[in-house]
């Protein structure tokens, strides 16, 4: 497994993936927040990332018109939106790179649109499964289990979606899984640090230090995104009863 995370440069491609996911993902995130004003957004923002995205917008810019800003989401969305693809590019190197399938040409453009959105608006989704630590008792492991739930569904779409269908179903799915416990996992500690931690940052550093905890935060989030593929890569090459169980299957089909 060691072999594994050190061949396809895990650190490597975790800082590229990070990267792309504050200049595509989060972009995407924040302009939906502001241009239709739904909430889940916007907590999504606040809750993962640490910072209010209302601290983006102040004085006279705050002021548009509302046929302005109706103009500028139109036309600004679409243009952040392509070129977010950018990440769902990176996520399918990433995918290339543990499991040895051909890169996508420009024929395949949908699918990095649609796995940004995919991702994009999970995030939202996470969010909401807040609202069932309303119900008493069990409402805080129920909604750990919808967030990894909604995660599970789109880190095995991902894959699916980016290797062409080149995997088994039990590969995608126990990625999905690995990749939600983690990300559940770093989310849980995220809503008790990442805010002291982004409010120090951005009270010493302005700015700077608010975009340097987001990114290194992103990090982490991506470490367990590459390193959940490169682990079930790792344990379905193995000859054992596992690794024949994930492999030994017919491939999904392509979309």
């Amino acid at each position: 497994m060691g072999e594994t995370l050190v061949e396809i440069e895990l650190v490597d491609r975790a800082l590229a993936l990070a990267a792309q996911i504050f200049t595509s993902v989060l972009p995407v995130i924040i302009a939906a927040s502001a241009f239709s004003g739904w909430q889940p957004t916007t907590d999504t923002i606040r809750d993962q990332f640490g910072f209010d995205p209302a601290v983006l917008h102040a004085g006279d810019a705050a002021t548009s018109s509302d046929r302005s800003l109706a103009a500028f989401g139109v036309v600004g969305l679409l243009m952040i939106i392509l070129s977010g693809t950018s990440f769902a590019r990176a996520l399918g190197r990433v995918y290339g790179a543990v499991w040895r399938v051909p890169s996508m040409g420009p024929r395949d453009a949908w699918r990095w649109l649609t796995a940004l959105l995919a991702v994009a608006l999970s995030t939202a989704l996470v969010e909401q499964t807040r609202d069932l630590t309303r119900i008493r008792v069990a409402g805080q492991p129920l909604a750990l289990l919808g967030e990894i739930a909604v995660w599970t569904l789109v880190w095995a779409f991902a894959p699916f979606l980016l290797t062409k269908g080149a995997l088994t179903r039990r590969v995608l799915w126990t990625t999905g899984v690995l990749t939600a416990v983690g990300l559940t996992a770093v989310h849980v500690v995220a809503r008790l640090v990442l805010p002291r931690i982004t409010a120090q940052a951005q009270r010493h550093f302005g700015p700077w230090g608010l975009a340097f905890t987001s990114v290194s935060w992103l990090f982490v989030m991506s470490v367990v995104i590459v390193g959940a593929a490169a682990i079930v890569k790792a344990v379905a090459s193995d000859d054992t009863a596992v690794g024949h169980y994930l492999r030994h299957r017919a491939p999904a089909t392509g979309a």
